[in-house]
């Protein structure tokens, strides 16, 4: 495909298709329609990335998922190019057949003997008609006519194995590059695929090959040769040759080939499979690190899981249900529930500033420090006051967290709360009003010397609370609309009678309506549902 191709190429960023997708269907397309037609070449992954200014690691992702379901083939020099989708005719079959038959530009197996036995035929009849043509004179000259004639298919196939054997790397360099893909998703991990790549590579140019990771020497080779910041092709340095391998634009390595061990010269059939191994390598090493960080990631996430409450602690009078919704893989929302006391229980809602591992992280240490300093004789002023000072030793600048923390007394139906900073929970009561708990002070991690304030409220029978991150008020639709507390209002209103756990079950799936399940924010909420009214 010509770059002129390349711009038929388009990125919608609002759809919310993730960007590799979006690549492969428009290559579908353009193939079902014959725009792109079978033999011609996409667009390199640099030069596709930098038309869509998108990360190189989309287009790489489109290229070889499409790659793996047959619609493309990378060649040697690293480009991609449509594969024809018709049936193999019988002679294509044939020359598949033959060519596990040939390694290294020698026929194997029982195809040696076959030959071998047709070309020495050959010769023994063509060295009797010569003799022929001596002794017997011109009337030899038809004999040896109508040899030659008969032993037509004996030339054709001579030809053809003698091409094989003087274009061997023609044939071999891609059969190499096969190989590698192919046994690439079964390496455990980077350098056990990088020994297979040197063990072929070195083989099929017979020359050393190395891959320098060594972050100090890339950099060096790097400042030494500027080209390997933009290269798609081998750089010379001396003797030898320098291929970079990209990671996000990045130089990650660099492949250094030595000379050829016989002493001669490299061509251009030889740098072009250079650069495509290279293309493999980096493709292979962000595969790599992407698994690794998804691996990373669901570990990170079943120790935050573990982290929240796995059975909600029961007492008189009370339903409590939460629900939490990571936007990424691991998020910095956090809710708790647990018991201070046979009739008290503490509420915890709180929101790391951040997202993904970082604010994780910092999420943990808020639960661990909470907890140490959480008893039933602390108060929620006091605790947050403890709180805000042990953050502030370990934050980093610029990090808060906001913070609503509650004392539930299911005796005396009390409710005693300090809102450091966070989204006021809602009570709704059962004449249909709606409070806010705003009572508090400033956020925590920030000041080491706030000082925070406290409030009690009486629980009445059919009152309805929820405590919430605002990953659910401002969850958008794709107008970019938010959902807002006023709808929330309604819902706790729409559902008088609900139990903690309804009430939280109509609320998410409200919400995730509403976004079509698209969380830009971690979203968290509790429900706290009292006695019922009496009629």
């Amino acid at each position: 495909m010509s770059e002129t191709s390349a711009m038929q190429f388009r990125v919608n960023f609002k759809s919310g298709r993730p960007v590799y997708l979006q690549v492969m269907d428009q290559v579908r397309a353009a193939a079902a329609s014959g725009a792109l037609r079978p033999g011609e070449a996409l667009p390199s992954i640099g030069t596709l990335a930098g038309e869509l200014r998108v990360n190189r690691n989309a287009v790489a992702k489109a290229y070889s998922e499409l790659e793996r379901l047959g619609l493309i083939e990378m060649q040697p020099g690293g480009k991609y190019f449509l594969k024809e989708s018709r049936r193999e005719s019988r002679k294509e079959v044939r020359r598949t057949r033959l060519a596990p038959q040939i390694d290294e530009g020698i026929i194997r197996g029982p195809a040696v003997l076959k030959t071998a036995l047709q070309y020495s035929l050959l010769a023994i009849l063509l060295g009797a008609l010569y003799l022929g043509r001596i002794v017997l004179g011109g009337g030899a000259v038809l004999g040896l006519a109508v040899v030659a004639a008969a032993f037509l298919p004996l030339r054709s196939l001579a030809g053809k194995v003698a091409h094989r054997i003087v274009f061997a790397k023609r044939f071999e360099l891609p059969r190499v590059l096969r190989i590698l893909k192919g046994e690439a998703p079964s390496q455990p991990d980077l350098d056990s695929f990088m020994e297979r790549v040197i063990e072929r590579t070195e083989k099929a140019l017979g020359a050393r090959l190395e891959l320098i990771q060594d972050r100090a020497e890339v950099l060096s080779l790097v400042n030494s040769f500027p080209s390997l910041r933009l290269a798609r092709a081998p750089v010379s340095a001396g003797a030898d040759f320098l291929m970079p391998a990209f990671s996000e634009d990045e130089v990650f390595g660099v492949l250094r080939l030595a000379p050829k061990a016989s002493g001669e010269e490299y061509d251009a059939e030889d740098l072009d499979f250079l650069a495509a191994v290279s293309e493999q390598v980096a493709v292979t090493a962000n595969q790599f690190r992407l698994r690794n960080e998804r691996q990373e990631s669901e570990y990170a996430l079943d120790i935050q899981r573990g982290l929240l409450p796995r059975e909600i602690p029961e007492v008189p009078d009370f339903t409590i249900a939460g629900a939490w919704q990571p936007a990424k893989m691991v998020g910095g929302d956090y809710y708790d529930v647990f018991k201070l006391s046979e009739t008290q229980l503490a509420l915890v809602v709180a929101d790391v500033s951040g997202k993904g591992m970082p604010a994780a992280l910092l999420m943990s240490n808020l639960q661990a420090t909470a907890k140490a300093y959480a008893t039933s004789e602390s108060s929620p002023k006091g605790l947050c006051d403890k709180v805000n000072r042990a953050i502030c030793s370990r934050i980093a600048t610029g990090k808060f967290i906001t913070f609503f923390y509650a004392v539930l007394d299911s005796e005396g139906h009390r409710l005693t709360y300090t809102n450091a900073g966070h989204n006021p929970p809602l009570l709704a009561r059962r004449d249909g009003s709606c409070l806010r708990l705003e009572t508090g002070g400033t956020v925590l991690g920030l000041f080491a010397d706030a000082s925070y304030q406290q409030a009690c409220i009486d629980l009445l029978p059919g009152d309805r609370l929820v405590m919430f991150t605002d990953g659910i008020t401002e969850a958008a639709d794709s107008s970019g609309q938010e959902f807002g507390e006023e709808r929330l209002i309604a819902l706790l209103r729409e559902h008088p009678a609900a139990s903690a756990a309804d009430l939280r079950d109509a609320i998410m799936q409200d919400v995730t309506q509403f976004c079509r399940g698209d969380f830009t924010d971690d979203a968290t909420l509790s429900t706290v549902v009292g006695p019922p009214a009496q009629p």
